[in-house]
């Protein structure tokens, strides 16, 4: 059941903290979301995998001091440094072999909204992790980049018109609300090139975008989706759904990119699922959030 993300209502986040040059950039990420979003409560969570430390201990216990306390330590100087905003948080530090699974079992036990973590590119990581959480967490998940901008202005919302994509403007809706922020939707198409030798190129795009633009009425209709809310179509041509979007979203500007995890059909949620996925292990400049 997807969770409807409600300013008006208070919300609990859960940042996923790694001790690596990716910290400071989620801090203060999450700081300027406490300006424009209304948190009740920050989590900020670091997880030891157990396999790791095994060897640690015996030198760490002859000065009384173990791999928590060191971990602890660190994270509070680099909490202190980069956490700007005034919401009141509590550092959890766990020690678990399969990070994913714990990540899932804090946000049940503590009803987070959402889950945030870095969507790495030059820093360490591969993503792996992202992929794992959107699989596993039934709450929302927000991944931000390394270049990610301090605004909430411009939410890009792809869709393909199911209903699974639909929920997307909902929580987009949220997201601006209270900075004033615009919303665009985002339609890719294909036109095999194959058919272009039999056809009229001019004749099938015109067709095309008169087709679309029936499906967008309808959209709108059966979803509620106000009159104001632009809807774009790009052809992909011998580009992949994921790079179109992202160029898209790279000549607009977008702050924000705003994704169903599943699709509401089988076929629907195999290509939302792939899409989604490959957007989660590719190289981005702009957060990403995972709805579900």
């Amino acid at each position: 059941m997807t969770k409807t993300i409600n300013l008006d209502n208070d919300l609990k986040l859960m940042v996923a903290l790694d001790l690596t040059a990716m910290d400071p950039i989620l801090l203060e990420y999450v700081s300027f979301l406490c300006n424009v979003w209304n948190i009740e409560y920050l989590y900020f969570t670091h997880n030891i995998k157990q396999y790791k430390i095994y060897d640690l201990y015996d030198e760490f216990f002859e000065e009384g001091i173990t791999v928590e306390d060191i971990v602890d330590r660190e994270l509070e100087r680099t909490i202190e440094k980069h956490y700007t905003a005034k919401v009141p948080h509590t550092v959890l530090i766990t020690t678990d072999d399969y990070t994913e699974s714990i990540l899932t079992h804090l946000a049940k036990e503590y009803k987070i909204d959402i889950m945030i973590t870095g969507n790495k590119d030059e820093l360490q990581g591969t993503g792996a992790l992202s992929q794992k959480l959107v699989r596993m967490l039934d709450t929302h998940v927000l991944l931000v980049p390394e270049e990610a901008k301090h605004r909430m202005e411009r939410v890009l919302v792809p869709t393909d018109f199911s209903s699974a994509s639909a929920k997307c403007f909902q929580v987009a809706n949220s997201l601006v609300e209270r900075s004033g922020g615009k919303i665009e939707a985002l339609h890719v198409y294909n036109i095999p090139s194959f058919f272009f030798p039999y056809i009229n190129t001019e004749k099938a795009i015109d067709k095309t975008k008169r087709h679309l633009q029936e499906k967008v009425k309808l959209f709108r209709k059966k979803f509620k989706l106000s009159e104001q809310l632009p809807f774009k179509y790009t052809d992909r041509e011998e580009l992949s759904v994921v790079e179109a979007l992202e160029l898209h979203a790279d000549k607009g500007e977008f702050d924000i990119v705003v994704v169903s995890a599943r699709g509401g059909s089988n076929i629907t949620a195999l290509f939302l699922g792939s899409v989604t996925n490959d957007l989660l292990i590719r190289n981005r400049r702009m957060p990403l959030l995972v709805v579900h």
